[in-house]
């Protein structure tokens, strides 16, 4: 999604402000979209949710938009996000995202260089004020990117725990549509057979994770597969 990331600092954008996003077409070519666990259960209603590993073997959790190369199959050609389904934190904290310093545990700041703007445009839109101080859409942003990320790092470790228990297996997701046949590849779902023959111990540890309500609307999300090859 993002073109031309920029890092912001209360110097070099202390007269700037941001644009605000009016559609959805910056996402029209995601296929795909990761979503933490505290998204499960309004996720669950509309698209699969899949757990898969990063190029560094990290754990992550993703929803299916799309099938086909570069094609969000909920995203109009008016750039409108399909009426009623929920939409991943991860679209609708664009323009904005959290980058690392490389090698580094550092986040900063940065927004794509297209939605910068000079402060006279809009002046409810600044980053910052004349004291070089976060403004409230700064200071919502923050808090936004901050829970996200927080977010992401707890559902690694739900993974994780998933991963130890021995419930998951690599899966190759098959989609038709009304032409042909598409397959997904490299993700991970929970084994129902494997979850039904855990030992008491697992068992227990699960319930006192509190991680069986996620595992099922993981599960529930699985019936999602299918309806995207009639959209």
């Amino acid at each position: 999604m993002y073109k031309n990331l920029e890092i912001l600092n209360k110097i070099n954008h202390k007269n700037k402000s941001v644009k605000e996003v009016k559609n959805f077409f910056y996402a029209q070519k995601l296929t795909s979209a990761p979503i933490t666990a505290a998204e499960f259960f309004e996720a669950c209603k509309n698209y699969p949710i899949f757990f898969a590993k990063d190029k560094d073997n990290n754990w992550f959790t993703s929803v299916i938009l799309g099938y086909k190369e570069n094609n969000n199959l909920f995203v109009d050609e008016k750039g409108n996000w399909e009426k009623s389904h929920y939409i991943p934190a991860f679209v609708r904290k664009y323009p904005f995202v959290f980058i690392k310093e490389e090698n580094k545990d550092n986040l900063f700041l940065a927004l794509d260089k297209d939605y910068l703007d000079d402060e006279k445009n809009d002046e409810t839109r600044k980053l910052f004020n004349d004291k070089g101080e976060n403004t409230n859409i700064l200071k919502n942003v923050l808090t936004f990117l901050n829970q996200f990320h927080a977010d992401s790092l707890s559902t690694k470790e739900f993974i994780k725990q998933l991963d130890e228990w021995e419930i998951l297996e690599e899966k190759t997701v098959i989609i038709n549509d009304k032409k042909e046949q598409f397959n997904i590849s490299g993700l991970y779902v929970v084994n129902e057979e494997k979850l039904k023959n855990l030992s008491k111990k697992k068992r227990n540890d699960i319930n006192d994770k509190n991680a069986m309500p996620l595992i099922t609307a993981h599960l529930i999300s699985l019936s999602n597969i299918q309806k995207l090859g009639v959209k």
